[in-house]
């Protein structure tokens, strides 16, 4: 009887290692395939993270390429505002000194005129009395 429960026992233990077996036989399969799958989709991720990071490289690249250029054409509208500003400063100032100018100059013809009527009136005068 001890044969045959040792027997029994043994073919328990069989049942269970091959039972055991292709389940953990199925298990890795299924986590070979799905190790499979994702190193394929890795790939795929690097591939496209690679494309997208050569995109953004290029778009940064054209992004400083478009900062240098409006830069430049920034600096040119200033300097041209800075020249026009010169100008019209110039020119604000000329006219200012024209304006002070023409008032000394009729103050100066005013009193032109004074001397030139008193001077008349006597001159006349004198002429009128010598004949």
């Amino acid at each position: 009887m001890s044969n045959f429960i040792f027997f029994l026992l043994f073919a328990i233990l069989l049942f269970f290692t091959v039972y055991f077996y292709r389940r953990s036989k199925a298990a890795l399969n299924q986590l070979k395939k799905v190790k499979s799958d994702l190193e394929d989709l890795k790939a795929v991720l690097d591939i496209k993270v690679g494309a997208r990071t050569r995109e953004l490289q290029e778009l940064a690249l054209n992004l400083e390429d478009k900062i240098k250029e409006r830069t430049r054409e920034s600096r040119e509208r200033i300097e041209e505002l800075e020249r026009f500003h010169k100008l019209t400063i110039g020119r604000e100032l000329k006219m200012v000194e024209l304006k002070r100018e023409n008032k000394k100059l009729q103050a100066q013809l005013r009193e032109a005129n004074f001397f030139i009527e008193k001077h008349a009136a006597k001159y006349s005068k004198r002429k009128k009395g010598a004949k």
